[in-house]
């Protein structure tokens, strides 16, 4: 079972970072802000944890400026329609592509995949492999 919220504890083994970097993060990114609890500690949720993961990879596998890292993030939240549609409306959407995708058929019966030419489907492939790096790849 998945838990609610994560501490920031939890989140900082998750993602193999220091606690002071997340909270760092939290003062640059603009959308990152976990709750608080009664206690006054951070509590992250899946949509928190699904940033951080995307932050991560921003800035150390794919090496941008932190200010480069707010443009790309930025970006992808407007082109999704919010903050919440990027990470639950597309994994949602990835979900069933990748159940299409995964079953790996090309006839009339695999569904709207089959639809789609090879070419496109080689698109689609690259494209959610990176996306579902970026949101779903446990650290």
């Amino acid at each position: 079972m998945q838990k609610l919220y994560y501490s920031i504890s939890e989140i900082s083994k998750l993602i193999d970072e220091e606690q002071h970097i997340l909270r760092y993060w939290e003062k640059e990114f603009e959308h990152l802000k976990p709750r608080k609890n009664r206690a006054g500690n951070r509590i992250y949720s899946d949509r928190d944890f699904s940033l951080i993961k995307f932050i991560k990879k921003l800035l150390r596998d794919d090496k941008l400026a932190l200010k480069d890292a707010k443009e790309e993030i930025n970006k992808a939240i407007d082109k999704a329609g919010g903050i919440d549609l990027l990470f639950e409306e597309n994994s949602h959407d990835l979900n069933l592509f990748t159940k299409e995708i995964k079953s790996d058929h090309t006839d009339e019966k695999a569904g709207t995949i089959a639809s789609l030419n090879p070419e496109n489907i080689t698109i689609i492939r690259q494209n959610l492999k990176e996306a579902l790096d970026i949101i779903r790849k446990p650290l």
